[in-house]
């Protein structure tokens, strides 16, 4: 294939991929990546699949790039807790259930367990991705430059 073609064969998978219903999807997962897909939704699946034919196309990471992401591996830590004091109970009522979930220096402690974010612990709580900030009320603060 020549460097015209590509692109432009790139691009019409790229668009078809809009018009796929979820047993497509799944599919063209299972051709592209070997395996059975994650259990995301079609929307995740569009964009990562988009990802490995660009991938497959063009090449991904170097070995440098990838032996560089291997080596921070775990070195690198986000803040979880974003300005909240360790111990702070922060409470929620869902669904006429009450919650409360302790900020530790770890993340923050629900039902016994500790969830690397507040994000991690809203979900854990309704089963569903969600801002966990924003499941709790509480404004994040933004770096000014």
């Amino acid at each position: 294939m020549d460097a015209q073609t590509q692109p432009n064969e790139v691009r019409v998978q790229l668009l078809g991929l809009q018009h796929l219903t979820m047993l497509e999807l799944t599919e063209k997962w299972k051709l592209l990546f070997h395996k059975e897909p994650p259990e995301y939704g079609e929307v995740f699946m569009r964009r990562r699949l988009a990802h490995r034919i660009q991938e497959l196309a063009y090449g991904g990471l170097s070995d440098a790039a990838q032996k560089k992401i291997e080596s921070v591996n775990g070195k690198l830590k986000r803040s979880t807790i974003a300005d909240i004091r360790i111990g702070t109970l922060l409470v929620r009522t869902w669904r006429d259930r009450k919650y409360e979930v302790r900020v530790c220096k770890d993340g923050f402690e629900w039902n016994g367990q500790i969830y690397g974010s507040l994000s991690a612990t809203a979900r854990a709580i309704t089963g569903v991705n969600r801002n966990g900030y924003e499941f709790f009320g509480i404004k994040e603060k933004r770096k000014h430059d």
